[in-house]
């Protein structure tokens, strides 16, 4: 807007207004006085095109779009840390802590039996994924072993700010209100670990509000997290008494996407100097950013059906550096696309190149 407000354009507009018995060069006192003014007013100018700027949402840096969305009841999405199941073969005591690969955990909280809570000491998605045996920081009398078994609730890195920009504009575009869908989907969708929902509406004669949920790495999320989501929108205990976040009244059953494993079987042509030995890998990071993709869309395609198309597939597989041809793909011992029910998402499965 103030793009032309620069020291050296409003110096020349000041320089300009005195008269001809007036010396202006470089130097003089007139010059000297008004060069001062001018950088001073070039500040003034940016200053006011950054409040011009965090007026408009579009526009608005992150540290005044988090205030603003808050009004709203929007939060930001800070980077969170993965928390996950370990199974011992004895007492643990909270508090304790662990090393797994490369990464430190402390117990938060006991499961059930001789399985724990454990919370990772790295922020973000770095340590997602890490299974495999705990190792004791201190020193364990008789320390008997343990395992991270189970991923509960993965971490997340803080939020993107464009992602985050377009949560609060959707937010004019579907006002969440006294339970209705958007309502459902501004609470869940703002509880750690989730990464969408699709609330859906009770069926002729049902007591029923379901909600499916995808967790924040776009899978199948972990029995504790469902359980999570039912306790704050509506306790098994007491459903429909208005306990939760559900409206009184409301009887809502949450469940977890399933997974639909994706076998392709493909016949691939190479130039020289490549082979299914050599780059298979790139073949299944293609197909894994496809899926993802696909995944990353569920809540926004609401009920409608996620199709895993061959012509999608055969397309990334070219895109691999060597690759000449792609001929005779199959999904599922299938030369056709596969239709994935709005309730579940695609997981790659085995990869055959023949």
């Amino acid at each position: 807007m103030f793009e032309d407000r620069t020291a050296e354009n409003i110096l020349d507009e000041m320089l300009t207004g005195f008269g001809a018995g007036v010396r202006t060069d470089e130097g003089s006192l007139a010059f000297n006085a008004c060069a001062k003014i001018a950088e001073k007013l070039e500040e003034a100018y940016a200053d006011m095109e950054d409040i011009f700027d965090n007026i408009n949402i579009d526009t608005m840096d992150l540290a005044h779009l988090i205030p603003y969305a808050q009004e709203r009841g929007i939060s930001f999405r800070y980077a969170t840390f993965p928390a996950v199941r370990g199974v011992f073969y004895q007492e643990i005591e909270t508090g304790l802590r662990f090393s797994c690969q490369d990464y430190i955990y402390e117990v938060t909280g006991k499961i059930e039996g001789f399985e724990y809570r454990l919370q990772c000491e790295t922020e973000g998605t770095e340590a997602n994924g890490t299974l495999g045996e705990l190792v004791p920081v201190d020193y364990i009398d008789n320390y008997k072993g343990g395992q991270i078994t189970e991923i509960i609730s993965a971490g997340e890195d803080d939020e993107d700010t464009e992602a985050f920009r377009q949560r609060v504009i959707q937010s004019f575009q579907s006002l969440a209100f006294g339970g209705n869908k958007a309502d459902y989907r501004r609470f869940i969708n703002a509880i750690e670990g989730v990464g969408g929902c699709k609330p859906k509406r009770r069926a002729a004669g049902s007591p029923w509000i379901y909600c499916t949920i995808i967790s924040n790495v776009y899978g199948k999320p972990s029995e504790e997290l469902v359980k999570t989501v039912q306790s704050l929108i509506d306790p098994e205990t007491n459903h429909g008494e208005g306990d939760g976040a559900a409206p009184i009244c409301h009887n809502v059953l949450v469940s977890g996407v399933e997974e639909v494993k994706i076998d392709v079987e493909t016949c691939i042509t190479w130039d020289d100097g490549y082979s299914t030995d050599k780059n298979l890998s790139q073949i299944n990071e293609a197909l894994d950013a496809y899926l993802l993709k696909l995944r990353m869309e569920w809540e926004n395609n609401e009920f409608n059906n996620t199709i895993v198309r061959i012509s999608q597939i055969d397309a990334r597989i070219m895109g691999i550096e060597g690759v000449v041809d792609v001929v005779g793909t199959k999904i599922n011992m299938e030369e056709r696309n596969l239709t994935v029910p709005y309730h579940a998402v695609p997981i790659k499965g085995d990869v055959n190149v023949i």
